[in-house]
């Protein structure tokens, strides 16, 4: 089969591998289309756990082609996607409801083969039937959206909050669009992109700010105590050191956006103390793939707009590139 090979940092191919072998639990899926995300970035230049050579890819949906023998509740001709997140299911933190913490977690597209290729193995236990109303490509926004709904738990939305985004990338436009839904009286964002802007806007932001000298000025003046909900979708660490200076007191600030791991930012620990502050990270997905279906079936969440490129695995390492530089939005590949 062709596939995508990560064989070192910064090392990207597109080769015939050997087609995979179907387990006793798993099942082979033939894969139609599969998502870029920044962890597949992350993996390219060396700066996330992976073990090469890697096949990437974790964002997909695709057709099963072939069933393990112990595997009762699935069939060739399902379509399917698939949680990459394995989790081994008996550690202290998978049976206490924190399974993304798993202490063996092992995931599809970064320690194990991924989607970025015609077929790919994953254990049946991990598979979501998708309706047929669903597309290719929403089926592949799945596990973006299946981190929102994730990270929609973490937080609370008291009625009538006011949210403060940071960031209109995919994800940032994905959380946007879900807390419209979840009785936010107001969504703002900020992004330095005018066309993601103008994208957020349609979407349904109640204000869209440029990055600059003048946010602070426009951002006071939609809410002046600040906001009940900060949020960084950037990932960007002066972002958000400075995102604290917009939160109210007894505010939420969730960090969503992934930082580079070695990344760090001055918080003055007063200021959480005095303003009842409370701090949230959002890791992943956990067991949030089923409302992410849910709010793809019934509309509560728009992808459409929010893919900017749709091509075939030949191009992909020219439109890679191209994400890498943040020229994208949703970079979707579509492979059978």
């Amino acid at each position: 089969m062709k596939a995508v090979v990560i064989s070192k940092a910064e090392s990207l191919t597109i080769e015939r591998v050997p087609d995979p072998i179907c387990q006793p639990d798993e099942v082979i899926v033939q894969v139609a289309a599969c998502g870029m995300c920044g962890t597949d970035l992350h993996i390219y230049k060396g700066e996330y756990l992976a073990d090469y050579p890697m096949i990437p890819g974790h964002e997909f949906g695709g057709t099963i082609v072939e069933v393990g023998k112990n595997v009762s509740y699935l069939k060739v001709g399902d379509r399917v996607t698939a949680d990459p997140n394995v989790f081994c299911g008996y550690c202290d933190f998978c049976r206490n409801e924190q399974a993304n913490h798993c202490l063996n977690w092992r995931g599809v597209g970064v320690t194990r083969s991924g989607a970025f290729a015609d077929y790919v193995p994953v254990p049946a236990r991990n598979c979501y039937l998708v309706p047929d109303s669903l597309t290719d490509s929403q089926v592949a926004f799945i596990e973006p959206v299946a981190c929102v709904a994730y990270a929609l738990r973490r937080l609370r939305v008291w009625p009538a909050s006011q949210v403060l985004i940071f960031g209109a990338g995919p994800m940032g436009l994905l959380l946007l669009q879900v807390l419209r839904r979840s009785g936010a009286s107001q969504v703002v964002v900020v992004e330095k992109q005018p066309a993601r802007l103008g994208l957020a806007e349609q979407l349904g932001a109640a204000a869209t700010i440029s990055a600059g000298p003048e946010q602070t000025e426009a951002l006071n003046e939609l809410a002046p105590y600040g906001f009940d909900i900060v949020i960084d979708a950037t990932g960007v660490p002066k972002v958000i050191e400075h995102a604290f200076d917009y939160l109210k007191p007894r505010g939420q600030f969730l960090q969503f956006g992934v930082a580079p791991s070695d990344s760090v930012v001055q918080i003055n620990p007063y200021k959480f103390f005095k303003n009842d502050w409370i701090l949230l990270g959002s890791y992943a997905t956990c067991y949030s793939f089923q409302p992410a279906i849910a709010w793809l079936a019934n509309e509560v969440v728009d992808t459409s707009q929010l893919v900017s490129h749709s091509v075939p695995m030949a191009d992909f390492a020219t439109t890679f590139d191209q994400f890498a530089q943040g020229e994208t939005l949703k970079v979707q590949v579509h492979i059978s």
